[in-house]
């Protein structure tokens, strides 16, 4: 148990107060725990939730503004409280015994870049733990699913704690974009810090590619120019002026061939490699994808970097996989399905390009875009799925609150719909893709893309609807 008092500077802590966790979400509550009642907006007022908290069993509630008979409860005033998070994660959790945590940030691969790399550790037998988009836990540690990629502050040092306790000093933390921004990850020390890719998304929450791009650099800020311990993703400007600045860290590419790693593709799951005896000179992979072998590489190097003492080649590399969701291939009757995340401009783009490559058939892609999100990218995802594929379905990603007939129109503002069919219940749509692809060639490819391991379709005030793209897909697959 923590002690309240440890963490305050403030006169009217008049006694101890023993607590377990500090938690944001009144919904995270449980007993024994101290709610911390954040006003960022008149939109988002942790004060309103302040009953929600003790009827959860919170023992006390810090707040930044002042409550009529606070002193009935435990309602601690502390001014400034939204610039005080870090300095009460820091006092509140320990983590000293996790010595290497290793951060990945990007537009797209940070979570199939984090899996590979804790299949590095797990493979050498060492104890690790992780944080991405899809699940969080590690050596001895309880597997759960993650409700989003970086969680608040107080999760994330308590995993880091979590971590310290069952003494595993190697941590995987995917960083995103709102997180930096909402400096979620505090001060912690991350030594180890990859970029795998910098392009247009989250417009609706950054304003203009400019200030999406300055908060993805701020990750690296630092005065040490000699650091050793960045890696970058030059196939895009960001990694390459990143690299510029700090030298002695490490790059990776597929057009630069100066590059510390150049990237030769031999076949569909072969690659040559220029990297100066830092990683093999030829690596086979069991996946699909030149973006996610850049991830892969990616991987190696950083786990490279912190860990130089280890021979490479004792890592069976054909071994290791693409997390669910992430180009998971399912075959199809001599035809093959592929579900991915791919819900950007450039993912969707070189998900496409990778199944032309490799697909002689018929291509099909099947996507839609997110509601209350970055909507000039729609018409372009609606161009390059045009332009790639031979038949397109448009569909329901998560509209959210706005209307899917809106969603579709920003999508198809651009095309020419010469070979596109709208249909908006998403489980239609892939049933009438899959017979499409059941009448192509073998040879040929769908592509469901945009929602990945998603469990769930999301709409109008928050509902959530039970939907797996995989699921679907094996009903439709089972029944023929």
């Amino acid at each position: 148990m923590k002690n309240l008092k440890d963490l305050l500077d403030t006169n009217e802590l008049k006694s101890d107060i023993r607590f377990k966790k500090l938690c944001i979400n009144s919904n995270d509550i449980d007993p024994g725990d101290v709610f911390v009642a954040l006003k960022n907006s008149p939109k988002r007022d942790g004060n309103i939730f302040i009953d929600h908290a003790f009827e959860k069993g919170a023992v006390a509630v810090l707040t930044g503004i002042h409550h009529a008979n606070y002193k009935k409860r435990n309602i601690i005033h502390v001014s400034g409280l939204e610039e005080k998070l870090v300095d009460l994660a820091n006092k509140t959790y320990k983590f000293n015994q996790v010595k290497k945590i290793f951060g990945v940030t990007g537009t797209n691969g940070k979570t199939s870049t984090i899996h590979f790399l804790k299949q590095l550790h797990e493979q050498l037998n060492m104890k690790v733990s992780f944080f991405n988009s899809i699940e969080n836990g590690g050596s001895g540690l309880e597997l759960k699913s993650s409700k989003m990629t970086t969680p608040d502050i107080f999760k994330l040092y308590r995993f880091l704690e979590i971590s310290n306790e069952n003494n595993i000093e190697n941590s995987l933390l995917e960083v995103s974009s709102h997180a930096l921004h909402q400096k979620r990850i505090g001060d912690i020390e991350i030594k180890f810090k990859g970029l795998t890719s910098f392009s247009e998304d989250h417009l609706d929450y950054h304003g203009n590619m400019e200030k999406y791009s300055k908060v993805k650099e701020s990750f690296f800020d630092s005065h040490d120019l000699s650091l050793r311990g960045y890696v970058f993703n030059e196939d895009n400007y960001l990694g390459a002026k990143l690299k510029q600045k700090f030298k002695n860290c490490y790059s990776y590419s597929f057009h630069n061939k100066n590059a510390d790693v150049f990237i030769h593709k031999s076949s569909s799951n072969q690659f040559l490699l220029d990297s100066e005896d830092i990683l093999p000179k030829k690596i086979n992979v069991n996946f699909q994808g030149d973006h996610y072998f850049s991830n892969l590489i990616c991987a190696l190097l950083l786990f490279w970097i912190a860990n130089q003492d280890v021979d490479l080649s004792s890592i069976d590399i054909f071994d290791l996989s693409l997390p669910e969701g992430r180009n998971q291939k399912i075959d199809f009757h001599g035809r093959d399905v592929f579900i991915d995340f791919a819900h950007t401009p450039d993912a969707l783009n070189a998900s496409l390009k990778s199944l032309r490559n490799t697909h002689p058939g018929n291509l099909i892609c099947l996507f839609g875009c997110g509601g209350d999100r970055d909507r000039s990218k729609r018409s372009k995802m609606g161009k390059i799925a045009e332009n790639l594929s031979d038949q397109v379905f448009v569909t329901n990603d998560n509209p959210r609150s706005e209307k899917p007939e809106m969603i579709v129109e920003d999508i198809l503002s651009d095309c020419s719909s010469k070979n596109i069919n709208v249909i908006f219940d998403r489980k239609e749509a892939i049933f009438k893709s899959l017979e499409l692809l059941l009448d192509s060639k073998p040879g040929s490819a769908l592509l469901i893309a945009g929602k990945g391991n998603e469990s769930y379709q999301e709409f109008e005030n928050g509902l959530r609807k039970d939907f797996s793209d995989f699921k679907e897909v094996m009903s439709f697959k089972n029944a023929i």
